[in-house]
């Protein structure tokens, strides 16, 4: 009897060393985390400062018919004027099993300092043909618009809406 509980204690010692010892090189091998996370500097990016809007009453009477317009405003926060804007409207389902996907382009030439224009998408928001496949989903999803803006230098301007049509 006094073997085996010396047996139980010497396992238990070794064990509770082993532990602690992992514990300890775990705590040297890391930093604190107050100590590792120092705050980025306020990143300027190099591209130009564009910004898009859209009227949300607009985005709310669209329809899932053929001819459906969007007026969207891009605008220049930036300093220097810039030009050769390119706008870009993907429609897309959200149900990722139908590989519908519209694109529709619109182009800005010059857009100065500060300044706004406005760019009408004339697009289609209609179901697709119904075929073998698509008769088979349940019911309609909805649709995705992505709306994106860039420049030849710059980094993009994206928005995104979803339609419950």
């Amino acid at each position: 009897m006094r073997e085996m509980a010396l047996w139980i204690s010497g396992a238990a010692l070794a064990f509770f060393a082993t532990a602690g010892a992992f514990l300890l090189l775990a705590n040297l091998a890391t930093v604190r985390s107050e100590e590792s996370l120092t705050p980025d500097p306020p990143s300027r990016h190099s591209g130009p400062d564009l910004e898009l809007n859209v009227d949300e009453d607009q985005l709310a009477s669209l329809e899932a018919l053929p001819a459906q317009s969007l007026d969207v405003t891009v605008r220049n926060r930036g300093d220097e004027a810039l030009s050769d804007i390119t706008l870009s409207l993907n429609v897309s389902s959200e149900n990722t099993s139908l590989p519908e996907s519209r694109y529709y382009g619109r182009k800005v030439e010059k857009l100065p300092a500060g300044g706004t224009a406005e760019v009408r998408f004339e697009f289609d928001l209609s179901a697709p043909e119904a075929s073998g496949k698509l008769a088979a989903v349940p019911e309609p999803s909805r649709k995705i618009l992505e709306i994106r803006a860039s420049t030849p230098e710059g980094v993009p301007a994206i928005r995104t809406a979803i339609l419950p049509l």
